[in-house]
This record gives C-alpha cells, structure tokens and sequence, in this order.
C-alpha cells in the first residue's frame, strides 16, 4: 500500500512540474513601455552581445540639458550639445543681439607649431595640443553649465591647450614617492563669451583650458 501511495504521489508531483513548465504567464495588457527604455540606459546592446553601458547616464548628468561626450569625460567645455538648435533658437534669434557683440565672433589668433612641449632641464616634457574649438557649451564661474552662442557667420573661436599625458611624472629619476612626484596637470583660464540665456545673449566668464605644466597633484 505505501508502495502505491509513493508511486502516486511521484506522479501527481511530476504532473504538476510539468504543468508549471510548460505555463506561460498572459501578457498583461497594461504593461508599463518605459520597460525597454530603462534597460537600454543599463545596457548597450549588439548582434549576439549584450554588455553593460559604462557612460554615464543622461539622468545622472546635472538638470540643465547641456550634455556632450567632453563633459562626460571630465571636460569644462563642450564641442557639441545635443539638442543645441532646439535648446537656443538662435535661428529665431533678432539680429540686432548678434550685431551687439560682434566683437565675439571671430576666431583666436592660432600659433604656426601646433604641438607644444615644456620642458625643463631634467624633466620629462609635458605634452599638449593647441587648436582652435568652438565650443557650444562651457561650465562658468559658479559652475553652472551655459549654452555658448556659435550660429553661422557667429562664431566664437577659442585657441585651448590641452595635455595629452595628464598625470603623467615629469620628474626624471626622482628619489621622491609616487605621490609627491610632480605630475602634467592641465590648467585653466576664465573666458568671457556670449552666451545665451533664456533666449537673451549676454557676456559671462566660462572655464577652459589654458595651458599643460608640470605640478604638484596637491595644486
């Protein structure tokens, strides 16, 4: 008898098993659609891979809209804004606002060597580039994030120096420890540009890069 009842029971368990395998849950009509948004903010996907997205998230960037891939990597200035058309309406813009700064719109002087090396004596060179950018979006003095005015024939052309091996030691055989070894540290210089703010031009100071020296880490 308890044979029997061992049998049975290994029978009603396996019905119910496969029963529960081979149910598929009704979808639900009301199911919310921001469902595959939110995973492609966690995911980047491809044929056949599916890898986490390391960028920074559009959400997890500062309220005001000014988003481009040099102040997700650390920048002060933004060579293109997404949205950047939509977002100043330059095009709607009363020409007399562009005539009131013309002195802006022109381009820095650009030096014939474009790489610069400093160096001096027993020390490794800090290298940097020198080029002209436009930028359409800079961080200001109480770093705020601004949209920068570049529109056509109105175009604000900054001369920058950037480092290209930024924390880099540029100390040769130095006894020091690693972390008191000066290092290629960029600098940075307050421009003032036109810029826009809701909808009216006006000159405000932004953060951009000036030179590449050889510092401490602790200035």
């Amino acid at each position: 008898m308890s044979v029997k009842l061992s049998l049975l029971l290994t029978m009603v368990a396996f019905f119910l098993m496969l029963r529960k395998t081979n149910g598929r849950p009704l979808p639900k009509a009301d199911a919310p659609k921001d469902v595959i948004n939110k995973l492609q903010s966690i995911f980047k996907v491809g044929e056949g891979i599916m890898v986490y997205n390391t960028g920074i998230a559009r959400e997890e960037l500062e309220d005001d809209e000014i988003v481009c891939a040099e102040r997700r990597a650390g920048k002060s200035y933004c060579k293109e804004v997404e949205n950047y058309m939509e977002a100043t309406r330059l095009d709607k813009i009363d020409p007399e606002q562009f005539a009131k700064f013309k002195e802006y719109f022109k381009d820095d002087l650009e030096p014939a060597q474009m790489v610069a090396t400093r160096m001096d004596f027993g020390k490794l060179p800090c290298n940097s580039r020198t080029n002209i950018i436009y930028p359409k979006g800079a961080e200001s003095e109480d770093s705020k994030w601004l949209l920068i005015v570049q529109h056509g024939q109105h175009k604000q052309g900054i001369l920058v120096e950037e480092c290209e091996n930024e924390g880099r030691p540029c100390e040769e055989n130095s006894t020091l420890p690693l972390k008191d070894i000066p290092k290629c540290k960029q600098s940075f210089t307050y421009r003032k540009l036109v810029v826009l703010v809701n909808g009216v031009m006006k000159e405000e100071m932004v953060k951009l890069p000036s030179t590449c020296k050889c510092r401490m880490c602790s200035t």
